[in-house]
């Protein structure tokens, strides 16, 4: 016979009472929107401002290469 305390075994009751309890429980509340200045120009990334300006460097070295060669 099995034991009480063992996990592969399925208590209904137990099961019912914690599906009633997140039933009656309030849905959370959602999250207000951010306002539109809010926002920084990049977006949240956190290295958004270091690869933009590789990107730039990149270009200006692509555009300006050619005519120092």
């Amino acid at each position: 016979m099995a034991r009480k305390d063992d996990p592969r075994i399925t208590d209904l009751a137990r099961y019912r009472r914690a599906r009633e309890q997140a039933r009656r429980q309030p849905p959370p509340k959602p999250t207000p929107p951010q306002a539109a200045g809010s926002q920084s120009f990049l977006g949240g990334r956190r290295n958004a401002g270091l690869i933009l300006a590789i990107v730039v460097l990149v270009l200006l070295a692509l555009y300006v290469g050619p005519m120092l060669f």
